[in-house]
């Protein structure tokens, strides 16, 4: 499946999501599902509008 046109808000969600998973694995915490859930939210919200827009 292609990737969704990300708007600029959802791009910068996940880049601040991305950022805290880096503070938080230089504090030593590796495994973050939580995070991945939150990004892969992002994208599937961005999948649906792109489904209901065609």
């Amino acid at each position: 499946m292609a990737e969704p046109k990300l708007t600029l808000r959802e791009r910068a969600a996940i880049v601040r999501l991305e950022l805290k998973g880096i503070r938080r694995a230089a504090a030593g915490i590796t495994h973050q599902p939580g995070l991945d859930r939150e990004v892969e939210a992002i994208y599937r919200k961005a999948r649906e509008r792109d489904a209901k827009n065609k």
